[in-house]
């Protein structure tokens, strides 16, 4: 069944920028977006043998869709990298002309505070089930990580080991400095600068992405998490600020997806089996899901919607099962 939506801004010459779409919800809102007319540049960093194996076919998608796609592989924490990137969308786009901006920059360090300490559940669940199943615990150990990884055994997976180790240093200082700076205000400082430089669409809007990890405590995602509640206060003031102005400012929380970023997350695995029981659906969350729901953002039905955070999660966040 065709979408009636499709080709909705195709001959108004109108761009989306894209910050870290190679991958994930950015590369997914690339590709719907350009389905429906929309001129897209995209900033990343990627290596170029990652570039030109993996993102290459990818690239040439949006290009088949009929609109113009720009691309800098550059450093976006280096002042050289974002200024490449900020004059690409002067020469490219020009006044007026960028209708979305989307904030998907994965830039966190996923550590430990400390060093873990409390109770061993998960050793004396297992270690009480051998007994009853008069097997040695290393056995048991063996046969849960063989059913939960191989198998599927979602279910499992609070007994399970998670082939996604946390990293064996702590959280320091830089990595909270680095982290909440990218992934939490940058994004209010390039709508800022898109603004006041003339280059943003009258009733633009402009996203960034948010995790459940703003609300629920996730060990070694501290840095991270205080990033996106940095970041969904950054969405209320904007939403605030540049309304006069026509802007809408929007936080897009997905439901777990696996994608690339989310994988550098430890205990991911164990993560995504979790969700795929928990959630209502059964199933996990798709860059594709996200995509399809800016993309909705960008329609006249969008306009109204500002200030927000908005779940695609197939109600993932609600569902206490």
């Amino acid at each position: 069944m065709a979408n009636t939506s499709d080709g909705y801004f195709r001959g108004k010459d109108l761009w989306a920028v894209i910050l870290g779409g190679s991958s994930g919800f950015g590369l997914a809102t690339a590709k719907r977006l350009a389905k429906s007319g929309l001129n897209i540049l995209i900033g990343h960093k990627d290596k170029e043998s990652t570039v030109e194996t993996v993102i290459a076919p990818h690239f040439d998608e949006i290009k088949a869709a009929g609109v113009k796609l720009v691309t800098h592989n550059v450093n976006l924490f280096d002042d050289d990298g974002r200024g490449e990137v900020f004059e690409s969308i002067q020469q490219n786009a020009g006044a007026g002309k960028v209708f979305l901006f989307m904030h998907s920059v994965a830039a966190g360090a996923c550590k430990l505070l400390i060093e873990e300490k409390g109770p061993d559940f998960k050793g004396q669940a297992i270690k009480a089930l051998a007994e009853q199943l008069k097997l040695a615990p290393d056995q048991l150990k063996q046969a849960i990580n063989t059913a939960f990884h191989d198998r599927g055994a979602d279910a499992l997976f609070p007994l399970a080991d998670s082939k996604i180790p946390y990293k064996e240093t702590f959280l320091e200082q830089e990595d909270c400095e680095k982290t909440i700076y990218m992934m939490g205000y940058d994004y209010m400082l390039w709508g800022r600068e898109l603004l006041k430089e003339g280059l943003l669409a009258p009733e633009a809007r402009l996203v960034a992405m948010t995790s459940e990890g703003n609300e629920v405590a996730w060990r070694g995602y501290g840095a991270v998490s205080a990033a996106k509640t940095a970041l969904e206060a950054s969405c209320r003031s904007m939403a605030l600020e540049l309304a006069p102005y026509g802007m809408r400012s929007v936080i897009v929380q997905a439901g777990i997806t696996d994608t690339p970023a989310g994988n550098g997350i430890p205990n991911f695995d164990l993560m995504k089996a979790q969700a795929r029981v928990r959630n209502p659906f059964h199933r996990l969350t798709t860059p594709d899901d996200v995509a399809e729901a800016i993309h909705g953002l960008c329609l006249p039905g969008g306009r109204w919607i500002n200030g927000t955070i908005l779940r695609v999660d197939g109600g993932e966040a609600i569902s206490g099962n």
